[in-house]
């Protein structure tokens, strides 16, 4: 059965008579007329099916289905009235601990870390874990609620789990290379031109949207992937291109820390976005101090 149309005043005016188990004292203690109270008693009863309240002319008794109603609300109006206090406190989120995670090899530097040193300034007393982990351990993490928030590339997150993000980052496409690569001192390479290369991508159990969209790029211009090893983190595929064992597409904001070892070649049809994410279902009251701080400070 449908209850919306019972009301918080139902519910105040109903507690107050049964309480006092006499109308003329109930609605003197809420400050309203007997009428409106006797009429709005009637409305509730009706919308429930059931008689709340045995009137005799000398006066009032709560029914068995009544006493079962005050019984099971009872607090429920000083619950209301603690909780709104409670929301009103401007020291909320704070005296908590976050926990935010990031992949384990983006560079921070360019967003993230200037936007936590401004948090941790406003709200000394968040305590803040940070930690760094692969694409699937980072999603399980958030899902399973070991992470408060995550940022990670916008391709990983999946709306129907309950998750909420917003952009905070945004780059394009690299096709990275070893630096003595034959077509590293080449210049207006496109992705085409590495049609005939040896392609390293992240497993596609660790990031199965991710590889999805390599391959459709790839596909877009022309040709499909010669796919020769398929690694679970990106700092192993950084390693493996170094060491002269293929190419691999990463994005803009990928800890290189200026890798005379590989050669980067920017994809200008292929656009990343970074979010920030975190669930929707998860109370914990110093995320939305956190993510209203980096929303604004970060601009797009």
């Amino acid at each position: 059965m449908n209850y919306k149309r019972i009301t918080l005043l139902q519910i105040e005016y109903f507690l107050a008579v049964a309480r006092h188990l006499n109308f003329t004292e109930a609605a003197k203690s809420l400050y309203v007329s007997q009428p409106s109270l006797s009429k709005q008693i009637a409305i509730l009863e009706n919308e429930i099916g059931v008689q709340l309240f045995f009137r005799t002319k000398r006066d009032v008794r709560l029914t068995a289905a009544g006493m079962v109603l005050f019984k099971e609300m009872g607090g429920v109006v000083e619950l209301i009235e603690n909780s709104i206090e409670k929301s009103k406190k401007p020291d909320l989120g704070e005296n908590s601990t976050i926990t935010i995670g990031c992949l384990d090899a983006m560079d921070t530097s360019a967003f993230l870390s200037p936007i936590i040193k401004k948090f941790r300034e406003k709200y000394q007393s968040v305590n803040i874990v940070l930690e760094r982990h692969s694409f699937r351990v980072l999603r399980e993490k958030l899902i399973n609620g070991n992470l408060d928030v995550i940022f990670t590339l916008s391709f990983e997150i999946d709306d129907s789990l309950g998750i909420l993000s917003d952009v905070v980052h945004k780059g394009n496409g690299y096709i990275v290379m070893e630096a003595s690569h034959p077509l590293a001192g080449k210049k207006n390479l496109r992705l085409e031109d590495f049609k005939d290369e040896n392609f390293i991508m992240i497993a596609r159990d660790e990031s199965p949207k991710g590889f999805d969209g390599i391959i459709t790029l790839c596909k877009k211009h022309g040709f499909a992937p010669k796919i020769v090893k398929q690694l679970p983190n990106v700092e192993s595929l950084i390693l493996c291109v170094e060491s002269g064992l293929g190419v691999a597409l990463l994005d803009s904001n990928i800890r290189l820390y200026n890798n005379l070892n590989i050669k980067g070649v920017k994809i200008e049809d292929d656009f990343i976005s970074y979010i920030m994410a975190w669930k929707k279902e998860n109370m914990n009251t110093a995320i939305p101090l956190f993510t209203n701080s980096v929303l604004s400070e970060v601009k797009l």
